[in-house]
């Protein structure tokens, strides 16, 4: 067994033993040439020679987090061999685990009272966002991984208050309606903590694979459930209460969220993550049932377009006089969609009745989808809906148009700065590709497009493959990004100030991927000089800054502190004040 002081491969000399399991240790280790941390996961080969168990969930997480990449799952960087043990060399995360004892309220500013053992509800859902976005990514995969165990012993808390999935041990593939190993191999072994565990994953046995992803949801469930109740479910009465019987001052929408996940019925669970994702960032409103705007909305655009069919089908003719009278009704459309603000489902369906009369004309598609993300709620999972569905049937059509760049430019800036889900990133990036690849470089949005398709490229790679991201052209972009930046024009530009904001979270989360990538830590503190400069006039006020940035113009100290001290960390050097 391995010992502080010791080195590994010749270049890893371990620091602290800071965990320990089974047959396992987990080692800090320092790099002795570049500094750098890591974690290192002993597990002694006498212990896998008897153990089939063991062995297969040791096979399980390694051949796992050697694919993943995500900003909220642990990286695996490497397999070591020693005759007495394997060593799994691992990105090491600063932080507790959540199933430590809570000390603190991380979000004081909270009003809802505390009970024993309970983590603060904003800061329970927060995670619980960030968990739904692992597992809608591990789910995504080809076949799917499902996780099986999640419990708050397995989630570790950041220093900036985020949280990192570690322990892939018992995670499998699915695939043809049944779990496998990792392999493709059959024969998966049931494992799972009670009292956490779905009861489909407890029920399974050598011979039978019952679990499914929404075996993750209930888990998710169950640790959301202990975070914010306190209430360990793996300990006497082993009871799921609703969680306002513990403490009547949390959300009633999240404990419905709470209830369909713990379903013992997996059909009665949402069905899939991102279905939860939205009820987590909407979950003031599951109170009163289920969304309707996204019925409405979606029952708006199907009426229009089967109305659209109808008229096709009885043959309407286009004469010259129907070609004016529809461009007046368009007209006269717009005008009443125009009148109606906010984002309402009433303006909504104006906009969509003005398509459906001239869907080759952009003007109409542009003023909807800037209603969309104007209203309290941006442009949420139900606005994604419409316009996925509009775009399925238009964007042919669409990219024959001279409009189609300008549209394609407002539906990046929309994924990028409006919409919060999980493929955000992916979308911005293929929205402002098409911006690229319709060659209107005389365009005065086309240079922004050209460095924002460079960079929500790299954020939706360093997102799902870390690996595969050049962060010294990353770098290049971030840096091409704030320079592009005219000050003045910052507190009304919607892209401008989130080329102020997003590369400040970018060095937040990767300063060592950019200090490793010859970016030295200077550089880093620099261009966080140049943002703090070019933000110091931003007046963050109702009315002063556009409705939907609000929120992130104030984030943006904060965000320079973070990034700062982030780099001081990776660089060794001390925090600049």
């Amino acid at each position: 067994m391995l010992q502080v002081g010791d080195v590994v491969d010749g270049k890893y000399v371990l620091v602290e033993r800071i965990g320990s399991g089974g047959m396992s240790v987990v080692w800090q280790a320092r790099n002795i040439r570049s500094n750098k941390i890591w974690a290192i996961k002993e597990v002694l080969r006498v212990g896998l020679e008897n153990d089939r168990v063991a062995e297969m969930a040791l096979l399980a997480e390694i051949e796992t987090l050697k694919q993943l990449r995500h900003e909220n799952i642990v990286a695996i960087s490497d397999v070591l061999e020693t005759p007495d043990s394997l060593l799994i060399l691992m990105d090491f995360v600063e932080g507790r685990p959540l199933g430590e004892a809570r000390t603190e309220n991380l979000q004081a500013a909270e009003d809802i009272p505390l009970i024993d053992g309970a983590f603060s509800q904003s800061d329970v859902i927060r995670w619980a966002e960030q968990l739904a976005g692992v597992f809608a990514y591990l789910h995504s995969q080809n076949p799917p991984i499902v996780y099986r165990d999640l419990k708050p012993s397995n989630v570790m808390l950041k220093p900036n208050g985020d949280v990192v999935v570690i322990d892939f041990g018992t995670a499998r593939r699915y695939a043809g309606g049944q779990l496998q190993s990792i392999s493709g191999m059959g024969g998966t072994v049931a494992l799972g903590t009670y009292g956490y565990a779905a009861p489909e994953v407890l029920m399974g046995d050598v011979n039978t694979d019952r679990a499914d992803p929404r075996s993750d949801i209930y888990s998710l469930g169950v640790t959301l459930y202990h975070l914010v109740t306190g209430h360990n479910p793996s300990q006497p009465p082993y009871e799921i209460y609703p969680i306002r019987q513990l403490n009547p001052a949390l959300s009633g929408g999240l404990e419905k969220i709470i209830a369909r996940c713990t379903q013992a019925n997996p059909a009665d669970r949402y069905q899939s993550c991102e279905h939860l994702l939205y009820d987590l960032t909407n979950y003031e409103e599951v109170d009163d049932g289920f969304r309707k705007g996204l019925r409405r909305r979606v029952a708006a655009f199907t009426a229009t377009a089967v109305l659209a069919v109808l008229l096709a089908g009885a043959g309407v003719v286009c004469s010259a006089a129907a070609s004016a009278a529809r461009t007046a009704d368009y007209e006269q459309v717009l005008t009443e969609a125009r009148s109606r603000t906010g984002g309402t489902e009433a303006q909504i369906g104006e906009y969509l009745r003005a398509i459906e009369l001239k869907p080759e004309e952009t003007g109409a598609y542009l003023e909807l989808i800037e209603s969309m993300r104007g209203d309290a709620d941006e442009f949420s999972s139900s606005d994604n809906t419409v316009w996925s569905d509009l775009m399925a049937t238009r964007r042919k059509q669409l990219e024959q148009t001279a409009g189609w760049p300008e549209l394609s430019n407002a539906v990046g800036l929309t994924y990028a700065f409006f919409y919060q889900g999980a493929d955000g990133d992916a979308l911005a990036a293929e929205a402002f590709r098409s911006v690229v690849d319709s060659g209107t470089t005389e365009a005065d949005f086309y240079p922004q497009a050209e460095r924002f398709n460079q960079v929500f490229g790299f954020r939706a790679k360093a997102g799902q493959k870390l690996g595969q991201v050049d962060y010294g052209e990353y770098w290049d972009a971030l840096e091409q990004m704030v320079d592009s930046v005219d000050r003045a024009s910052a507190q009304s530009d919607v892209a401008s100030f989130g080329a102020l904001l997003l590369p400040a979270k970018v060095i937040a989360g990767y300063p060592d991927r950019f200090i490793t990538a010859g970016v030295g830590a200077s550089q880093l503190n620099n261009l966080l000089d140049q943002i703090e400069d070019k933000s110091s006039g931003l007046v963050c006020l109702p009315g002063a800054v556009d409705v939907a940035v609000e929120e992130e113009c104030n984030e943006i100290p904060q965000a320079l502190e973070d990034a700062r001290a982030s780099v001081a960390r990776h660089s060794g050097a001390e925090a600049r004040t």
